[in-house]
């Protein structure tokens, strides 16, 4: 492209080196006998065309030039740009869910059924076994209502709390007293002297409770107060501290069953067959706190309701003795 500007350079020179060559005429005009010597036209209109041969040839290199830099810049767009890569990160789903480790919460269960010992039913005749019972640390499962309880503390694991254990007479720190292979807790539980040989009534610190107005016996500690509300229909066995085991006898005007009598006065549509508790000779229900009992006379004349109150603490101390004394209720009609 620029040989071809530069030969039409040569070219046009040449051109007008032949016309310089050329013998110029000059022309001559006389004005008012005046002599002008004019210059020939030819040399006239040259300078004009070379100026303007010069700017056609400038806006062609310039348009070129534009034309080269536009097709490098699109080679090089095409050739060296990164494709745009657009990843869309779907929201991962986590199938297996940890759940943080938390401390669960103590509260009351089952009076008759939870007792922290595994027990071992014993011998009903007078002679016990010197097998040696497993054990578990004792707890309690927390409920969805009622108060934050805990059972008190059991030093030698055995099944009784520490006051329990003095209250007994057995020993905090050995987990069987007496030596025959059962634990104190299990002994207890299944109305066995804990302390020494024979049945729970022999041992000094127990004591028997008989009511003749309604016709039922049970066992409680005998340094444990004993008094009456009104009559025989509400007793209390009192501790020192202030904890107590009441009994609560109250008529059967309708003479529901059981079911139909604890569904209308807890206001529920259904039993829970894991409330359900059993005695020597009574069936029961417990309340979903585990802290009462609600047991029906055999002719139907009576519901009793036996609880557990820890006063105005929160620590059931004596929370195995008041399963002893469920335990070993008795209905003698």
């Amino acid at each position: 492209m620029f040989d071809f500007f530069k030969k039409n350079k040569v070219e046009q020179f040449e051109s007008a080196k032949e016309k310089v060559s050329e013998p110029v005429a000059e022309e001559l005009v006389e004005v008012d006998n005046i002599a002008i010597h004019v210059m020939p036209g030819s040399f006239r209109n040259h300078a004009v065309k070379q100026n303007s041969a010069k700017n056609i040839g400038l806006v062609i290199i310039s348009g070129g030039a534009v034309v080269l830099l536009v097709a490098s810049a699109a080679l090089y767009y095409f050739l060296f740009r990164k494709p745009n890569i657009v990843i869309t990160q779907e929201p991962t789903t986590q199938t297996n869910q940890i759940k943080p480790e938390v401390e669960p919460t103590v509260e009351a269960q089952d009076i008759l059924t939870a007792t922290g010992t595994e027990i071992t039913s014993l011998p009903l005749g007078d002679e016990i076994a010197t097998t040696t019972v497993a054990t578990t640390t004792p707890e309690i499962a927390p409920e969805e209502t009622g108060p934050i309880l805990s059972v008190g503390a059991d030093s030698d694991n055995d099944g009784l709390t520490d006051i329990e254990e003095i209250l007994l007479g057995t020993s905090p720190t050995t987990a069987d007293t007496d030596g025959d292979g059962y634990l104190d807790g299990a002994e207890l539980l299944n109305l066995y002297n804990p302390a020494g040989e024979g049945k729970l009534t022999a041992n000094s610190n127990i004591s028997p409770y008989e009511n003749k107005t309604f016709f039922y016996e049970l066992l409680y500690p005998a340094t444990w107060q004993t008094s009456m509300n009104g009559g025989d229909d509400s007793v209390m066995f009192k501790t020192g501290d202030n904890q107590f085991v009441q009994v609560i006898v109250q008529p059967n005007t309708n003479m529901q069953t059981l079911d139909e009598w604890y569904m209308e006065q807890l206001g529920v549509a259904a039993i829970n067959e894991a409330d359900r508790v059993n005695g020597f000779n009574w069936q029961g229900i417990k309340s979903p706190d585990g802290l009462n009992i609600y047991i029906i006379s055999k002719n139907k004349n009576y519901i009793f309701n036996l609880t557990y109150n820890p006063g105005d603490g929160n620590i059931l101390e004596y929370f195995n003795i008041a399963k002893m004394m469920i335990r070993s209720f008795n209905l003698k009609e």
